[in-house]
């Protein structure tokens, strides 16, 4: 599929028939689970569920929770997206009202989708999804609490120990669906959808915060409202702290734009994308090698390295286009539209020949190679976030296509002053001869041709890397 579809916003018809299969049979699952839960989950059932002001609170907290951050003023430049706050919420509703509140999951799958004006295949697979990791932590809640009446409240001890279960029973099953989901329907690979294992992890440390309106809800659900304003608040101050940090704009080394800068222009760039002939892409430029340098000439030598990679990055592109520091030694190319016949391969050539070039700190001549992950769309439906992803796992992909670094000298009998070519580890480029040292050359490779060729050249300079010598 084309990589400029976002496979997740097409027809259903147009979806891989594994897909279809896999959307019917969550949709089941979802029915029987639910048909299960009324049938033998202990507790209150739901019509008695519904009829207690904490369970309507929480459920208009649920709503609120995920139809907030899918308004237009928020959507624009909210950074915090898939911290899905009404997670807590949903295992708050079954640690006081039992396993047939697990209702509330249900509802707060249709609610984002039904926000961001998703296709109706959407709606239902987020419902299907969501109810199930429900059921599921429904079914595990009865099994553990065993006898349990639930005619009164239990302890806060009993909620805490309660939550880490639930949480991981939801989160897992959310990593399991979710990632299947997009693997049947060609959206990305298991790999590509876990390469951002830490922010995964991240985002299901928030479940662990159900306790708080659990014990409101249970005890005091007129106070429940108060958490609406927390919510509201605390996401109209991270919008305005994003807003005014994207003003700010530069990172302080490159002076380059910095990560919340990227951001912000990304959906502002999607959000204004007009047909199937406008683009938004996006290029990630790692450096390969960059902890050697930091290793072998110090932290000033890798932060010069950086400063100088930023100006070229600069240099190559055009003043339309937006440069950014990402993080680390890891850049991004935002492209300005409006030039069809301007190919993201020409872009990454033009950027691997401008940072190849030998790069002068103090008496040293260092030589940087980079790794290029691309990812473009023309759907405005499509997540700044998952632009990001998907321009990562290409990048990953393309580090992961090269050989070992391998250098191979010629014939050349000793080194000044050093050791035999081949003889045991050798520095180059430490040695104030005029010989030629080992230096690599620019790696014949581009976003289509993942292979390399690593060349021996005669010019001064550092080779940064595993190296294998020969020439004896």
């Amino acid at each position: 599929m084309n990589e400029a579809v976002n496979p997740m916003s097409v027809p259903l018809r147009r979806t891989p028939p594994a897909f279809r299969w896999w959307l019917a049979g969550c949709v089941a699952a979802l029915i029987a689970s639910y048909a299960a839960l009324y049938l033998w989950a202990p507790g209150p059932d739901l019509a008695q569920v519904l009829r207690e002001p904490g369970a309507l609170i929480l459920l208009a907290l649920v709503i609120l929770a995920d139809v907030y951050p899918s308004l237009p003023w928020m959507r624009k430049s909210y950074l915090f997206d898939e911290f899905i706050l009404s997670t807590p919420l949903s295992i708050a509703a079954l640690l006081v009202f039992g396993p047939h509140a697990a209702a509330v999951f249900i509802v707060a799958g249709a609610a984002m989708t039904v926000a961001l004006g998703r296709r109706w295949w959407r709606v239902l697979l987020n419902v299907a999804l969501c109810g199930i990791q429900g059921a599921a932590a429904a079914g595990v809640l009865a099994l553990i609490t065993g006898s349990f009446t639930w005619d009164e409240t239990m302890s806060s001890a009993l909620m805490l120990a309660y939550t880490v279960v639930l949480a991981f029973v939801v989160e897992s099953t959310n990593v399991v669906l979710v990632a299947t989901s997009h693997k049947l329907a060609r959206a990305s690979s298991y790999r590509e959808y876990f390469v951002d294992w830490r922010r995964q992890i991240a985002i299901a440390a928030l479940a662990l915060t159900a306790p708080i309106p659990a014990v409101i809800a249970a005890n005091q659900p007129s106070l429940l409202p108060l958490l609406a304003l927390a919510m509201v608040a605390a996401q109209s101050g991270m919008i305005a702290v994003s807003n005014r940090t994207a003003l700010a704009g530069a990172d302080p080394l490159t002076s380059v734009a910095n990560r919340a800068t990227l951001l912000a222009h990304l959906r502002s760039r999607l959000s204004q994308l007009r047909g199937p002939d406008d683009a938004v892409t996006l290029l990630l430029v790692d450096l390969d090698r960059f902890k050697e340098i930091n290793d072998d000439f110090g932290h000033l030598a890798g932060d010069r390295v950086l400063v100088e990679i930023a100006r070229r990055l600069e240099e190559s592109t055009r003043s339309a286009d937006l440069v950014a520091r990402y993080g680390g030694d890891e850049f991004a190319v935002l492209l300005a539209g409006g030039v069809p016949q301007r190919s993201i391969e020409e872009v990454g050539d033009r950027i691997r020949t401008a940072v190849a070039r030998p790069i002068q700190v103090h008496d040293r001549s260092i030589l940087v190679g980079v790794s290029i992950g691309a990812a473009a769309t023309n759907d405005r439906a499509y997540d700044a976030l998952t632009l990001i992803h998907r321009a990562d796992a290409a990048l990953y992909r393309a580090k992961a296509a090269r050989p070992p670094f391998t250098v191979t000298l010629p014939t050349v009998p000793t080194l000044p002053n050093g050791p035999t070519v081949g003889e045991g580890p050798t520095h180059p480029g430490t040695d104030e001869s005029d010989e030629p040292l080992a230096v690599w050359s620019d790696p014949e490779w581009s976003l289509t041709r993942p292979e390399l060729a690593w060349q021996a050249t005669g010019r001064s300079g550092t080779a940064i890397g595993r190296t294998t010598t020969s020439g004896r």
